[in-house]
């Protein structure tokens, strides 16, 4: 009987002493797992930009304590939803226009008018009693019965509407007035204080002249030699 509650006293002792553990292992091995799966978050985010963007990712660090070429990379920060870098939006600078400037003509005259200035690498196509054409040097159009991307100066047909002739928005030409619109081409309209007659003329975009200039260009043909319509 005595060797018997020796026993249990034994065994009531072993359950009520308090056991200890050691938790300093199990921490190790989860820190560990912790860094190989961020490690492979960043394979992944990689693999991705490569896709998409179709460049190199250079990713130094895990996410997110990676050093700052890592956080602010624009291929990474779209897929993590973190702050991204500014992107330029593909737009580059504005192109600057600038207009044909007027040089002085010295060259033969064309039949039908007189010029004192043409653009800038520009030259006399043709001139009859009715039309003047100027185009650019060794424009493949030669032919001076085509007014497609060239300065076309003619005189109006006698039979024109005399409100028709003042339509538009006055311009100086030289002394006198002249009348410009846009149909759907750069017209200026004038009278030629020499010979009493209509003038038009249609400027093309690629001189990219404004109102001021086609009249400046205006003040310098002549209508000579008793030029006649140019339709009608």
């Amino acid at each position: 009987m005595n060797d018997i509650k020796r026993l249990l006293a034994a065994a009531v002792n072993e359950e009520s002493t308090p056991m200890t553990f050691d938790p300093s292992d199990d921490v190790a091995r989860g820190r560990r797992h912790v860094a190989r799966r961020r490690t492979a978050l960043v394979s992944g985010v990689a693999a991705a930009a490569l896709l998409v963007g179709g460049g190199a990712v250079l990713i130094t660090s895990s996410l997110p304590g990676g050093d700052e070429n890592t956080r602010t990379n624009p291929a990474v920060m779209r897929q993590t939803g973190g702050p991204a870098a500014e992107e330029t939006s593909g737009v580059g600078p504005p192109v600057e226009v600038k207009e044909v400037t007027l040089v002085a003509y010295t060259g033969k005259q064309p039949k039908g008018y007189k010029v004192t200035q043409v653009p800038d690498g520009w030259e006399i196509q043709g001139g009859t009693e009715s039309s003047l054409v100027i185009a650019p040097k060794g424009a493949a159009d030669q032919d001076p019965n085509s007014f497609v991307d060239k300065i076309a100066v003619l005189s109006t047909s006698s039979d024109a509407p005399p409100e028709s002739l003042t339509e538009g928005k006055k311009v100086p030409v030289g002394d006198g007035v002249g009348y410009y619109r846009l149909a759907p081409s750069q017209i200026l309209t004038y009278q030629d204080t020499t010979s009493g007659r209509w003038v038009d003329i249609q400027v093309p975009e690629q001189l990219h002249w404004d109102a001021a200039r086609i009249g400046e260009f205006a003040a310098g043909v002549t209508v000579v030699g008793g030029a006649g319509d140019s339709h009608g």
